[in-house]
């Protein structure tokens, strides 16, 4: 209400004012310079309105190529967004290659759309494309620099995935020359100087302990312990490491593979029994049936404790079967086995049914357990 009554007390103004102009318009004299112009205040006022228009027009047409640029980058984008969500639907559907091709599509629309990067990126590591793993990262970098770190440390990963280590380092060497605190960057550069086997890493283990996460370090440990096939003691592959590391599973596999190595399998059953119920880790799981003392009853007297506490651990039932086979009793060994097999199956599994019911005579089920093994992993590895 307020509005309207000044709207109206304006317009009654402007119309008194046009009439008194009207009666008596009165004039305006400019001088300039030499030269002078003398005119009606109607008329100027005119002159002056059409001169704001003009200037208005002039503007519009002077910002319109940013304005079409803008509209056409709005444009672009939005089509980029639309390729890229029918791309994901693609990708749900297994269909990689057409995903692939509209992934290409959008990122032509907008080079800055970071999430269809990403994907065409993870699409590129499916199909073991390194090359193109590394150009989409870079094209996106010069485009849009801010995204670097996370663009560069993503391909880093996926390159460490398909073994493409110069490639990878590559990458993360760049990381660390823009910040060397990039703490994500250094274990990266880890994982690919263990991964290449640099003979450093041995030597300088305790140091990287300061800096590199633990569970990329223990991951690390537990492969380089593998590759010295029982070459060094415990205390000289692990000396000055901190006590952290104990709990972390893959250390603890390092430990135990290395005192079993050496005969030392007292040392390795002590750490298991504390570990085991912690973590209840696969490969813990199966050194314990690998264990050879002269107690084989008491191990298997242990996991039955255990598989009464988790009935449900497939690991812990393939454990259990190992030990009966290695007491001779293979009935046990069988029962055990398929109860693993009911809660999750594997050729390897398989197989050593078909190993215990041959030797409990059983040759035509074995053969025919053989025959189907290779049929097992392939639906799973498809998905």
């Amino acid at each position: 209400m307020k509005s309207f009554l000044i709207f109206i007390l304006l317009g009654l103004l402007v119309f008194i004012g046009w009439q008194y102009l009207i009666v008596d318009n009165g004039y305006v004299l400019i001088e300039f310079l030499n030269y002078s112009i003398e005119t009606s205040v109607p008329i100027f006022v005119s002159f002056l309105i059409i001169l704001y228009f003009v200037f208005r027009i002039f503007g519009v047409v002077w910002r319109s190529p940013k304005m079409i640029r803008e509209k056409m980058e709005m444009r672009g984008k939005e089509r980029s967004v639309k390729l890229h969500h029918e791309a994901q639907a693609l990708i749900g559907q297994g269909l990689n290659a057409k995903a692939a091709k509209k992934l290409d599509s959008s990122i032509s629309s907008d080079g800055k759309n970071i999430n269809a990067v990403v994907d065409r990126m993870n699409l590129a590591a499916k199909e073991n494309d390194f090359k193109s793993i590394s150009e989409i990262a870079e094209k996106l970098i010069v485009e849009e620099p801010k995204h670097k770190t996370y663009i560069f440390s993503h391909a880093c990963k996926l390159l460490i995935g398909l073994d493409e280590y110069s490639l990878a380092q590559k990458f993360a060497d760049n990381l660390i020359e823009d910040s060397s605190k990039n703490s994500e960057a250094r274990n990266l550069l880890f994982m690919i100087k263990s991964a290449v086997g640099d003979p450093s890493i041995i030597g300088q283990l305790p140091k990287y302990a300061k800096t590199i996460d633990g569970k990329i370090l223990s991951k690390t440990i537990l492969k380089l312990s593998r590759k010295l096939k029982g070459q060094k003691t415990v205390e000289d592959l692990f000396g000055g490491l901190p006590r952290s590391l104990d709990k972390q599973p893959d250390f603890i596999t390092a430990k135990c593979e290395l005192w079993m190595a050496k005969e030392d399998h007292i040392k390795a059953e002590n750490e298991l029994k504390k570990a085991i119920p912690s973590y209840w880790n696969e490969n813990h799981i199966s050194l314990y049936s690998k264990l050879l003392i002269s107690n084989i009853e008491g191990l298997s007297s242990q996991l039955e404790i255990w598989l009464k506490e988790r009935p449900r651990d497939s690991n812990l039932w393939l454990a259990a079967s190992r030990l009966a086979r290695r007491e001779g009793l293979w009935s046990k060994a069988k029962q055990c086995l398929e109860r693993s097999i009911e809660l999750k199956n594997d050729s390897q599994k398989q197989t050593e049914l078909a190993l215990i019911l041959a030797q409990l005579g059983e040759k035509d089920e074995a053969f025919d357990v053989l025959n189907n093994t290779s049929e097992i992993d392939g639906p799973t590895s498809s998905k």
